[in-house]
């Protein structure tokens, strides 16, 4: 993706840079020895997730979540719904534009079904989330910008007596950082940005990954636990 910016900006060339970089402050070890599960939360995320469980020799899975928009605006967040049917909302957002929890539900229930299940069926091959009790998570995302989106997973993934979660991610506004710090043991990340602006003003090459290509990547990535049809509803 062409931007107006000088390159002296640009925090990463591309998501395998920023792959690179995150392994930096990643503590690789511990990850290793306690087998830790990353989740991606989007297809850059998945991207970047498959880079480093190659790296560390983990596994990793998908976990989604899709937004909810604001009536008649397909560009307003103001809620997210995940795959294990969580919602956390927009309090600010939803009060401003007056938007009934009624029609929360009613799109939350309508995206699952359209999309969610959708996603479900063709990336993970229709295989439910591996049974993650008692496990230590890893979210991985290639940014962060308002939180709603970590947030959910962050909810869905408590509810599911995990041991431990993290957050994974190049960049972050700094404000969210602190927002997600206080519901997670820890975020790792290779820059925490004053004014963030969007996840793709940080990246050089910034494309959009199209299905058929997400499609491959997880086909032939031999850490992608789905693969693993053996294993992939063991803890």
């Amino acid at each position: 993706m062409q931007k107006n910016l000088d390159f002296d900006n640009y925090l990463f060339k591309d998501r395998v840079d920023a792959s690179e970089k995150l392994l930096e402050v990643l503590p690789k070890e511990m990850l290793k020895g306690e087998d830790w599960l990353l989740l991606a939360l989007s297809k850059g995320g998945a991207l970047i997730s498959s880079i480093i469980a190659k790296k560390l020799e983990l596994n990793f899975d998908l976990f989604i979540v899709e937004p909810i928009f604001a009536p008649k605006n397909d560009e307003c967040e103001v809620a997210m719904v995940s795959e294990s049917k969580d919602i956390v909302m927009h309090e600010a957002l939803i009060n401003s534009f007056d938007i009934s929890e009624e029609y929360i539900y009613e799109e939350a229930n309508k995206i699952y079904k359209k999309d969610i299940e959708t996603l479900i069926n063709i990336y993970r091959y229709s295989l439910p989330l591996p049974d993650i009790k008692g496990r230590s998570i890893l979210f991985v995302d290639e940014g962060i910008e308002s939180g709603l989106r970590s947030i959910c997973a962050i909810k869905s993934v408590l509810n599911m007596d995990i041991k431990k979660v993290s957050i994974a991610v190049p960049m972050l506004d700094k404000t969210i950082f602190h927002e997600l710090d206080m519901k997670v043991d820890s975020i790792y990340t290779y820059k925490k940005v004053e004014n963030f602006i969007r996840t793709d003003y940080y990246y050089e090459e910034y494309d959009k990954i199209k299905s058929k290509k997400f499609e491959f990547l997880l086909k032939y990535s031999a850490n992608f636990l789905p693969n693993k049809k053996g294993e992939a509803n063991e803890p």
